[in-house]
């Protein structure tokens, strides 16, 4: 005879597996989808804040895309930065040396407060709901500000207007160092520019917006630094850990580094908690 197999439709065959199997199992994808809930409202707060600051940097102060086109600004400079400059501080020629060139300041400078500022609507999925035309719109906005960053960056390079430039008195960085900053400019510029004509594809042809939203978080990930590199700069100076030109010179490009490092990680750990919590909802 057939061995007697307890019926799994059984009440009590079921109720133990609720109280063993099921109810465990739904209290574990509630934890997840709760955490991974909270931790993206801190990304997001985070990233507003850091986009705010960015629009902050670019648009009030040092605004260096108004360099040579305000007096006034020319002045608040000179008084806040170039009198003031001991050496352990960025040197004022971050900001003066935009002065005179134009490409560079409406390229790679004011386009970025229009990248930073759409940010915090575009990542708010209230607003991409309600406000499909405008999320759209602010998104066209979004990606044509990134790509003028990009060819900004280009041009930057072209006249020789990087930070090694902006200290005097200090021997100037050796080829090696000079090479390893260029392909690495060169590398995150292309992931950059790839991220977000992936954003787009993804929006615009593919109809995927889960790999949309993705390559866009990918995108902010990669130009984000520039916020949290600013932040770590003033922090050190603010809490007199320079001593010297040198010093500062090496902060400000390792902390670049460091920076592009956090944020391209924050990027990923918000899609893989957007993915935890989307798939706690469809089970």
């Amino acid at each position: 005879q057939p061995p007697n197999h307890t019926c799994i439709s059984c009440p009590r065959v079921q109720f133990i597996r609720s109280l063993y199997i099921d109810r465990p199992r739904m209290c574990k994808q509630s934890n997840f989808k709760n955490g991974a809930s909270k931790a993206l409202k801190s990304l997001y707060i985070l990233t507003s804040f850091l986009s705010l600051f960015m629009v902050a940097w670019i648009v009030v102060f040092p605004s260096s895309w108004l360099m040579g086109r305000s007096e006034f600004h020319d002045h608040v400079i000179n008084e806040k930065m170039v009198k003031t400059y001991d050496g352990t501080s960025v040197s004022p020629r971050t900001v003066t040396k935009y002065a005179g060139h134009s490409l560079v300041q409406f390229t790679h400078i004011a386009p970025g407060a229009i990248w930073a500022g759409a940010i915090p609507f575009q990542l708010h999925p209230n607003f991409r709901r309600q406000h499909r035309l405008a999320h759209k719109m602010v998104g066209y906005a979004f990606v044509i500000s990134a790509f003028l960053m990009a060819f900004g960056i280009c041009v930057i390079f072209a006249r020789d207007l990087t930070f090694h430039n902006d200290y005097d008195g200090i021997p100037p960085p050796d080829s090696s160092e000079l090479l390893q900053m260029k392909l690495s400019s060169f590398l995150l510029t292309t992931y950059f520019v790839c991220s977000a004509l992936l954003a787009v594809y993804y929006a615009g042809w593919a109809k995927d917006i889960q790999r949309h939203q993705q390559w866009i978080i990918r995108h902010i990930g990669s130009g984000m630094w520039i916020a949290v590199q600013r932040i770590v700069v003033m922090i050190c100076q603010g809490a007199g850990l320079v001593s010297g030109p040198m010093m500062m010179r090496n902060l400000f490009g390792n902390a670049a580094t460091g920076s592009v490092f956090v944020s391209i990680l924050l990027a990923e750990i918000a899609i893989r908690c957007i993915k935890q919590y989307d798939m706690k909802k469809i089970v």
